[in-house]
């Protein structure tokens, strides 16, 4: 799919998309923000690239599951459960996670454009919160 990952490897990119969609009604991390103003929980842009890219990452929102692949480039592929897989793009602002998915017909006919999420270190050890959507490394 031309997408080149430092390390690891799987469906994070699905994971990604997942987020995007996130915007839409129905899908994870809908809780969007489009402020540049806050810094939830402290993480720079720096520390959000370094955590997801290269890296698979399942997901768990109110509405979807997945695995989403976050590619150095900024690509992502996502894996949305018992829907698919579509492309999209990310990339990183202080305190949050922005991506846009590709139009992926028939369960995202018109994709989503570049939305941002909060993003931050989860509840849990080794776990990640972007918008209302948890995230985990992949196996």
């Amino acid at each position: 799919m031309g997408l080149k990952i430092r390390r690891g490897h799987g469906l994070a990119v699905l994971a990604l998309v997942a987020l995007g969609v996130a915007g839409c009604s129905g899908f994870p991390g809908s809780g969007k923000s489009t402020s540049m103003d806050t810094a939830p929980q402290g993480m720079t842009a720096a520390e959000i690239r370094t955590t997801l890219a290269g890296k698979s990452w399942r997901f768990k929102g109110p509405n979807n599951t997945g695995t989403t692949l976050y590619a150095d480039d900024g690509s992502s592929l996502v894996e949305v459960d018992g829907k698919g897989k579509t492309k999209g793009k990310w990339m990183t602002k202080d305190g949050q996670l922005c991506e846009s998915f590709d139009p992926s017909p028939p369960w995202l006919p018109g994709g989503v454009p570049m939305s941002c999420y909060p993003f931050s270190r989860g509840a849990t050890p080794n776990t990640y919160q972007a918008g209302k959507a948890v995230f985990s490394l992949a196996s």
